[in-house]
């Protein structure tokens, strides 16, 4: 078991479970905590969930066809898709940054990537770790706390300092360990570690891009309802026709959105919506 799982992993699992113990353990505690479970087993939530976990399982399945597989690595790929993949797409669905994308491409290659792969591959004692964790956890749920009320600035920027300290302790103990283990490790498999998050985030970025422009869709086609006559075959021509304009542009659906709904009006003939359509694509096309 430890030498599937990380000491920092084996803690973390430890304090979870603990957690959610405590959390079924009280009645009124356990019933918002169901509450929240059939909220998130929606299917508006369930249906992407499941969509993502089969186009991780279809990558894992071709991955399997190299020469240097192992079972091993699936530890880490489904690691990555439940904590950063998943999210990732969610969070897509909701973010109104046109540079999101570029953006999350270009996180894969700052040099904060390397710390991270350092600090979680050469983690410390099944004690320390054990100590560590909470000790953390407790100074972010202060830095939330303090983030919410200018009075607790001071606090803040203590608490700010504390963890800045920390993490500067610990990146240098973990670098002095890694100088020390890096020996004793594989280089395929710890390659392969590196290079999962990458590969993984590169793959999924189509992924939560479709996620973000049928959001973005959905909530477009719901505003210019309100602005289009009761007749079906005037809104599915007016939706085709927008489709057609923004195509799969994230850019051109917001700016439609934001600039042109507003145009748009009940009793307007086909010709101004035309119109307002013939506008938009020349403002994009630019």
């Amino acid at each position: 078991m430890f030498e599937l799982f990380s000491t920092r992993e084996i803690v973390l699992g430890i304090y979870f479970a603990l957690i959610a113990i405590w959390v079924f353990s009280h009645e009124k505690i356990r019933s918002s905590a169901v509450d929240v479970l059939k909220v998130a087993c929606c299917h508006q939530l369930v249906i992407p969930f499941v969509f993502m976990i089969g186009y991780a399982t279809l990558i894992v399945y071709a991955l399997t066809f190299l020469h240097f597989w192992k079972w091993i690595y699936l530890k880490d790929i489904t690691m990555w898709v439940i904590f950063v993949g998943v999210p990732i797409c969610y969070k897509a669905v909701n973010t109104e940054d046109e540079y999101y994308f570029k953006n999350m491409i270009a996180d894969n290659f700052r040099f904060s990537v390397l710390v991270e792969f350092i600090s979680g591959t050469f983690t410390f004692s099944f004690v320390t770790e054990l100590i560590l964790q909470p000790v953390l956890a407790f100074l972010l749920i202060l830095q939330v706390v303090a983030e919410q009320d200018d009075e607790h600035k001071p606090a803040k920027k203590l608490i700010d300092f504390l963890l800045t300290v920390i993490g500067l302790v610990l990146l240098y103990f973990t670098i002095k360990k890694a100088i020390t283990d890096y020996s004793q490790l594989e280089v395929i498999d710890t390659t392969v570690s590196f290079v999962v998050p990458i590969l993984f985030s590169l793959l999924y970025l189509p992924v939560a891009y479709l996620f973000a422009v049928y959001a973005k869709y959905q909530v477009l086609f719901i505003r210019m309802g309100f602005k289009t006559p009761k007749d079906k075959s005037i809104e599915r021509r007016r939706k085709r026709k927008t489709l057609n304009a923004c195509k799969l542009s994230y850019k051109k659906i917001i700016y439609f959105e934001k600039e042109y709904v507003k145009r748009l009006y009940v009793g307007m003939t086909e010709k101004e919506f035309d119109d307002i359509i013939n506008y938009f694509r020349k403002a994009t096309n630019k």
